[in-house]
């Protein structure tokens, strides 16, 4: 009687012990919920869409974004899917099984898991720097000794109809592992173009010395190659060794590859009362869009007073584009010029001009300021309103007469040409 109480007794605290820890013990799913995770980061490695929402509990709400993220190339690079294919070709994960929890009772669990992709923004850098290209980049992200980067998730799951569901309503994880694929869409990869310039030089200026300019311009000369090469390039100006202007974004193509500068182009450009560019030493750097120095030149700029011209400076008047008999055939504007001697050329010359067809006043320009070789007085649709033209565009035939005069109303210069049409 004694024994078969002791086993009666023993068969007592086994069943309470499964009693106890039977709860416990049967609510756990961590298996469950590792297969779960595995299948989810396969699908993601593979990037198998399809497979991707159908283990999300809100799969169908996510398939079009997800859709879009990953397939639309519509106004990409055209590099773009080789390089985002490149990318997701070196996605890995790593699922720490310590780290599993699961409740079939509370119908949820979770996972940390670890993905590694190569370290694609490091890599960009480093071959735009280089001077590489697209090709250039996709080998670079694809070497065995291609530098990495480490994504930390926890993924959530759901127990729903006795299957682990993922539980990631905004897709969160999929945008920390994918967002190559909306980076990416920026990456564009610079021509080397330092390979197609010939030379830089201040335009318009004496031997990189510009005396009383509003504006001045350096210019990158192009190689025959380089005159069909689109440049995109920025460019700073410096004053007296001090930051001034950066330029946007410029696009530029031929021969001359320009960047100005002068009120017209930075508003804030310090000019004197005659509206030039104060004096001092202006530097210019220009750059491609990978930062590598296309151009860096310095040009001085001068303020001089210069004296009033008069009547007695004037060495020829000619009318431009025409004739030994100055006549114009089937044009649309005309353009009478001053020829100064070479004094001159030094001076300031202040006046204003007026045009007369066929002995009639039809235009008086208002008060003009100029100097150099040619002073010019222009007559043309875009200067005169209400210009008489024939149905093709062109002037009137008649005899055409400029008078220039000084500001005080004196006559200096007059000439007359005639205007026919064919």
């Amino acid at each position: 009687m004694k024994a078969s109480k002791k086993l009666i007794a023993s068969a007592v605290c086994v069943s309470m012990l499964a009693s106890l820890g039977g709860c416990a013990m049967f609510d756990k799913d961590d298996e469950g919920v590792l297969k779960a995770a595995e299948d989810y980061a396969t699908a993601i490695q593979k990037v198998k869409l399809g497979d991707i929402t159908d283990l999300m509990t809100n799969g169908d709400d996510l398939a079009d974004t997800l859709d879009y993220l990953v397939n639309d190339t519509e106004g990409m690079p055209a590099e773009y899917s080789d390089i985002c294919a490149a990318i997701a070709s070196t996605i890995s994960y790593e699922i720490d099984e310590e780290s599993v929890q699961s409740s079939k009772k509370n119908a949820e669990g979770s996972v940390d898991v670890t993905w590694t992709l190569v370290d694609y923004d490091a890599i960009f850098d480093q071959v735009s720097e280089d001077g590489g290209d697209a090709d250039a980049f996709i080998d670079a992200l694809t070497a065995d000794d291609a530098d990495t980067q480490e994504i930390s998730t926890t993924i959530n799951f759901v127990l729903e109809d006795e299957t682990w569901l993922v539980d990631d309503e905004d897709g969160d994880v999929l945008n920390e592992v994918y967002a190559f694929y909306a980076d990416a869409a920026d990456y564009s990869f610079v021509p080397p173009l330092i390979d197609y310039i010939e030379d830089a030089y201040w335009y318009y200026s004496d031997d990189s010395v510009y005396t009383n300019f509003s504006q001045i311009e350096l210019d990158i000369i192009t190689t025959t190659e380089g005159e069909e090469i689109p440049f995109e390039f920025t460019y700073e100006y410096y004053l007296n060794g001090e930051l001034i202007y950066t330029s946007d974004v410029c696009t530029d193509q031929g021969h001359w590859i320009e960047a100005y500068y002068g009120p017209n182009y930075d508003p804030a450009a310090q000019v004197d009362a005659n509206g030039n560019l104060i004096a001092g030493e202006y530097r210019c750097v220009m750059y491609d869009l990978a930062g590598n120095v296309l151009a860096d030149l310095t040009c001085t700029v001068e303020t001089l007073e210069y004296s009033e011209a008069d009547a007695s400076m004037i060495d020829d008047v000619v009318w431009y584009w025409t004739d030994d008999d100055d006549t114009y055939i089937d044009t649309d504007s005309i353009e009478l010029d001053i020829i100064p001697t070479s004094e001159g050329q030094e001076c300031i010359w202040n006046f204003y001009y007026e045009i007369y067809i066929d002995g009639d006043l039809v235009y008086t320009s208002g008060a003009m300021e100029d100097q150099g070789y040619w002073i010019e007085a222009y007559y043309s649709e875009y200067y005169d309103d209400e210009i008489q033209l024939t149905d093709d565009g062109n002037h009137i035939p008649g005899e055409y007469t400029c008078i220039f005069y000084d500001l005080s109303g004196n006559e200096i210069a007059a000439s007359t040409c005639t205007v026919e049409v064919s």
